[in-house]
């Protein structure tokens, strides 16, 4: 018999009767609960947040649970507003979108250990009933530097994130090496719609937009837009400018058919019902979990809007990168942040 313990005799019992259940959603019926804080105030953003939901809704239409989403806001007060909104509203498990805030996440993680909690960007080991998402951005955006080095026809090409926290360096660090990786001499353009790591960087698609006309103007002929909700922006400057742009963490191809060269899809929805599910089947093992090229958690659309544009001998080389960096045969290191 496995024998789960969380600190307290509440919790084991909880625990214990989730792995009996041979079907977990008969044990909980409708009155287990999911809550979901977004990151930042944009709900629907076709982007971060929209993946996540999108796997949550998955699920409760598989397993008929009741699904909480609540907005984290900007600020530590407006996060600690959200979670303890979720724990009102009888949340037993909480998943969290955040790469910011951490000392407020794990400080409330602490109060709350009879609650699980799945956390996306931020990396919390060592508490038996946190799984902590991180997910391989630097792997696909490799490839999407690779594709972006050979397809450019002016040779500069334009990265525009929603702010610079970690997680948004990291993809650079990849588009960075995927360019060296294409063999051509790229002149590469970054600017960031927040600087520092202000979250409101992800929901000002005026701002990005205003950002992606003057890289276009520049002579920049392509740009991988990792900025959220503000990314709907850059999308807009690329199809009245003619140009082309990269989608970020969703399958943002069909929103300007033909402009959006491809998306890196970071599988938020994939992770998120696994781990999910991994409590209801009574599976759940903590710690930090890697989605990555090797199984899934990130990469490049299919791009069925764009590939009449692309080289066939383009499509054959990406694959290879693909395959050589799922098996560990490319290892990306970043020390330029």
């Amino acid at each position: 018999m496995l024998r789960v313990c969380l600190g307290k005799w509440l919790i084991t019992v909880f625990v214990a009767m989730v792995i009996m259940c041979v079907a977990p959603e008969a044990c909980f019926a409708k009155s287990f609960t999911v809550g979901f804080m977004a990151s930042g105030t944009a709900l629907d953003d076709d982007s971060f947040n929209g993946m996540t939901v999108a796997g949550l809704r998955k699920l409760q239409k598989e397993h008929d649970l009741k699904v909480e989403v609540h907005e984290g806001g900007f600020s530590s007060e407006t996060i600690l507003e959200g979670l303890n909104h979720l724990v009102e509203r009888n949340s037993d498990i909480i998943v969290i979108n955040t790469s910011t805030n951490y000392d407020v996440v794990l400080t409330f993680i602490k109060k709350h250990p009879e609650l699980f909690f799945i956390i996306n960007d931020i990396g919390v080991d060592g508490y038996p009933n946190v799984s902590s998402i991180v997910f391989g951005q630097r792997m696909g955006s490799y490839l999407v530097g690779a594709l972006c080095g050979w397809q450019t026809a002016t040779g500069k090409v334009g990265f525009i994130g929603g702010n610079e926290n970690p997680v948004i360096m990291d993809f650079l660090c990849g588009f960075k090496q995927g360019l060296k990786a294409s063999g051509r001499d790229i002149d590469l353009d970054v600017k960031f719609v927040r600087s520092g790591s202000s979250e409101k960087g992800f929901e000002d698609p005026r701002q990005a937009n205003v950002l992606a006309r003057c890289m276009y103007e520049s002579g920049v002929d392509i740009i991988y837009a990792v900025a959220g909700l503000s990314g709907n922006g850059i999308i807009d400057a690329a199809a009245k400018t003619g140009n082309f742009v990269v989608g970020v963490d969703s399958d943002q191809d069909y929103m300007a058919k033909g402009t959006v060269l491809t998306s890196m899809m970071k599988r938020l929805d994939v992770a998120v019902y696994k781990e999910v599910l991994s409590v209801l089947n009574g599976e759940f093992v903590p710690g930090i979990k890697v989605y990555d090229l090797s199984n899934g958690g990130v990469g490049l659309t299919d791009m069925k809007y764009s590939r009449h544009l692309i080289s066939e001998e383009i499509l054959k080389n990406l694959k290879k990168l693909k395959d050589r960096l799922a098996s560990g045969e490319i290892d990306l290191k970043c020390s330029d942040y």
